[in-house]
């Protein structure tokens, strides 16, 4: 009797186990599928930053223009796919998309319409953002090529984004439940 209690139990651990991992293995690889075209899509806008941006002679028309379309591509792909990514990820592309779009449009215009005052701080204000997209465009290829192999199953990429989150949790403690509450005199004033 205890013998077929046990396979049975055996039997259904098994198959729970089985479905979990199946289910599992499919989000890894949509996971995979979504992070390899958001990482070309974002190679795209790379590039297309790179001539547009760059202070040695961007600034063609039609690179302002393939330059939108990319990042649009980017954009649509990114909202379209985020409900696969980690949400660590999915936050880090859409920071990256905020703070890119406003002066991606406004110098596309600009160069477009061939409007640009020497006077008016018009290129150090775009040598500030190609400075700027220099320094976060590695980090976001960083992010999308560590997730990319962690969701292949590469268990040093597992273990670089355990230690990025230990890392940060470290550093940014959870705030508690009542983080905000009222202050002196009726005020409010957050805890942290």
């Amino acid at each position: 009797m205890s013998e077929t209690i046990l396979t049975t139990l055996g039997a259904i651990l098994v198959y729970l186990f089985g479905r979990w991992q199946g289910e599992h293995q499919l989000l890894y690889q949509r996971r995979a599928e979504v992070i390899d075209e958001l990482f070309d899509r974002f190679e795209d806008v790379d590039q297309q930053f790179a001539t547009l941006f760059n202070p040695l002679g961007g600034g063609d028309p039609e690179d302002a223009k393939q330059a939108a379309k990319d990042f649009n591509d980017l954009q649509r792909h990114y909202r379209q796919n985020s409900i696969w990514l980690p949400l660590r990820v999915s936050d880090q592309v859409s920071d990256f998309l905020a703070r890119y779009r406003e002066p991606l449009n406004e110098f596309t215009i600009a160069r477009i319409r061939q409007e640009h005052d020497p006077q008016s701080g018009y290129f150090e204000k775009w040598d500030q953002v190609w400075t700027a997209f220099q320094k976060d465009s590695p980090e976001i290829r960083q992010i999308l090529e560590t997730e990319f192999r962690a969701a292949l199953g590469s268990w040093r990429a597992k273990l670089a984004i355990l230690s990025e989150y230990v890392s940060n949790s470290r550093q940014n403690p959870r705030p508690s439940l009542n983080a905000h509450s009222p202050g002196p005199a009726g005020q409010d004033h957050e805890r942290g």
